[in-house]
């Protein structure tokens, strides 16, 4: 009998022990000053608590040159081996473009978040033993256009989309140019997608744009913009310039771009629900589901946020559609 009380009381206290927290690796091709990767993480690590142990490696790829990139995807595989982790998280397109094709042979489950390209032709060329699935990050082109115009009260309106020359911005524009060939006539609306290497192009580009006789700028992604040295110029510097000199209204297609002294608002995308999103997808591999049977995921619809010193300060008022953020 003590035998058998013995044993019921070794089960009961191996049943009382916390589980072991699952340790995730997350490979951002950004920095965590980024905005962006500022709020997936959190977006991450609110969903995924204690549960799990969250290690981060940054590839730096917004502020370093292209030249190094497959460096820091070497330096990336190699902190990843040094973890040995159960799931591995890969943050936007850098980083799953430089790092599956160091990571599609080893026995783990990968979820990318904040991609803009299609990743069919990458996951079929690197095929093997890791399981995959992911989130998509869209801009919300054809609703932000829709809004844009009817806040404006034209219908007619000529909007200038302004980029930086890095990966994502290539990405993101070639998917609003589809985007808009599809419904340019419907919407009845003029874009001019310009891509800026430098930041005294960029500064051209907005000055320009009220002799070009636009309604408006949208402000894509700047976050790859170097001085006349070749030297990589702070993010909330680009914006700030910009939101002082633009003679037009300012929108914007993530929530990292709009307030005061930013763009005025836009339909955004979030990165805290792209963190969410990709949290609950760790979870589902956690719990058993194989990746591979996991459908790639369009990141939840954005919403239409706004500041209210900027719309005031361009004499435009929302509708009820769009939320206050200040």
């Amino acid at each position: 009998m003590y035998p058998k009380i013995y044993c019921l009381a070794i089960l009961l206290l191996l049943m009382s022990l916390p589980a072991r927290a699952l340790d995730v690796l997350l490979i951002q091709s950004y920095h965590a000053g980024f905005e962006w990767d500022r709020n997936y993480i959190a977006g991450l690590e609110a969903t995924l608590g204690d549960e799990y142990n969250l290690s981060r490696f940054e590839m730096d790829t917004k502020r370093l040159p292209e030249q190094v990139f497959d460096r820091q995807a070497d330096k990336a595989f190699s902190f990843y081996r040094s973890q040995r982790p159960d799931i591995v998280v890969l943050g936007d397109d850098n980083a799953l473009k430089y790092m599956l094709p160091r990571l599609y042979n080893e026995p783990i489950s990968i979820v990318f978040l904040g991609v803009n390209a299609n990743p069919r032709r990458l996951l079929a060329e690197y095929s093997g033993q890791a399981k995959v699935t992911g989130v998509l990050e869209l801009p919300l082109f054809v609703r932000n256009m829709r809004e844009i115009s009817m806040l404006m009260g034209k219908r007619n309106i000529r909007v200038k989309v302004m980029f930086d020359s890095g990966v994502t911005s290539q990405i993101a524009a070639d998917y609003i140019m589809r985007q808009y060939e599809q419904i340019r006539l419907s919407l009845g609306i003029e874009i001019d997608i310009t891509h800026a290497s430098t930041f005294d192009g960029w500064q051209r580009e907005i000055q320009s744009a009220f002799e070009e006789e636009f309604d408006a700028i949208i402000v894509g992604l700047y976050q790859t913009l170097v001085d006349r040295a070749g030297n990589n110029v702070a993010a909330n510097q680009v914006l700030s310039w910009t939101n002082q000199h633009a003679a037009l209204p300012l929108f914007g297609f993530w929530d990292f771009a709009v307030g005061k002294g930013k763009t005025a608002g836009g339909v955004v995308l979030f990165g805290y629900a792209q963190g969410q999103h990709a949290a609950q997808l760790v979870e589902k591999i956690a719990q058993g589901e194989d990746a591979s049977t996991i459908p790639i995921q369009i990141g939840r619809q954005g919403r239409a946020i706004y500041s209210t010193y900027e719309m005031s300060r361009w004499s435009l008022t929302p509708s009820s559609r769009w939320q206050a953020i200040d």
